[in-house]
């Protein structure tokens, strides 16, 4: 057996980054969409809800969980992408991102501070999970 540099070593360590890559990949792909259809359910559902307004808040837990199985990296884009369904969907004027109340406005902003910050707090690393 020779000790040395061989470049089989070479080709299965690219293969094996490459995989991880894909499995990082399709988790986090994976993650935003549960999320985004969940954002999308949510605000079809609260539409007409007098207390819309508190569906962000609620919103945030949804996230975390959601961060938590698949890594904070889903839990920031996760935050982000529920804020602008809710924006187009949920409140007023409906079908725009611009949203006219500033209750609701600072709720949305809440939800992404708490999308992004929580997820940071709970899990172990600062990096998405593997």
């Amino acid at each position: 057996m020779r000790a040395g540099f061989d470049f089989n070593m070479v080709g299965s360590l690219e293969r094996n980054h490459l995989h991880d890559t894909l499995k990082w990949t399709a988790r986090t792909v994976w993650g935003l969409l549960l999320c985004s259809i969940l954002a999308l359910v949510s605000a079809y559902i609260f539409s007409n809800h007098r207390a819309a307004v508190l569906l962000p808040f609620l919103f945030v837990l949804v996230i975390v969980a959601i961060a938590a199985r698949y890594g904070v990296t889903v839990g920031i884009l996760g935050s982000i992408v529920s804020a602008l369904i809710f924006a187009h969907m949920l409140f007023a004027p409906v079908h725009s991102l611009m949203v006219d109340n500033t209750t609701e406005r600072a709720s949305l902003a809440w939800m992404v501070l708490g999308g992004i910050a929580i997820p940071y707090l709970i899990t172990p690393g600062l990096r998405s999970k593997k």
